[in-house]
């Protein structure tokens, strides 16, 4: 005949106790590490200035629409990277440079926040390998005598 099985010794207790607290206290730890080293890598990210051509060619555009003046560009960048630009554009040649982009994009009222008039949203991840950008966001904040005062980001995600 066999003995019931006994419980485990208060020492056995002891010591999954101070396991626990070692094992609890290490994710404290790293879960603290962790949010230090990404607040210092989201701050170690600082704008650039950025030649405008460039937010072209990460969206697979040799150049910037025709009559693009007062362009002015950045770069942020880190693990994903944007390229924002605002500039001028002849509302013509805004529109028919996004007809040249993959999924031939039309701005459009519709979902645009509010201090924008038109815009649109360039899924580029299907495109492949020959563009860099994800996305480009296109806004554009006033026109005046066919001529947009635009913003432009191509970004990653």
């Amino acid at each position: 005949m066999s003995s019931p099985p006994r419980g485990l010794p208060w020492w056995a207790w002891t010591l999954m106790a101070g396991t626990l607290l070692v094992v609890a206290g290490l994710v404290a730890v790293v879960v603290l590490v962790v949010a230090r080293v990404g607040t210092d890598m989201r701050e170690a990210a600082e704008d650039q200035p950025a030649d405008c051509v460039d937010l072209a060619q990460a969206v697979g555009a040799p150049d910037l629409p025709d009559g693009t003046s007062a362009a002015s560009c950045t770069y942020i960048g880190f693990q994903d990277w944007q390229i924002e630009g605002a500039m001028t554009v002849p509302r013509a040649e805004l529109d028919a440079w996004l007809a040249r982009l993959p999924g031939s994009p039309v701005l459009d009222e519709a979902g645009c926040t509010d201090d924008a008039v038109a815009c649109a949203q360039v899924d580029l991840t299907q495109v492949g390998d020959e563009v860099d950008a994800h996305y480009l966001d296109v806004a554009v904040l006033s026109e005046n005598d066919g001529v947009a005062e635009v913003l432009m980001a191509a970004f990653t995600t």
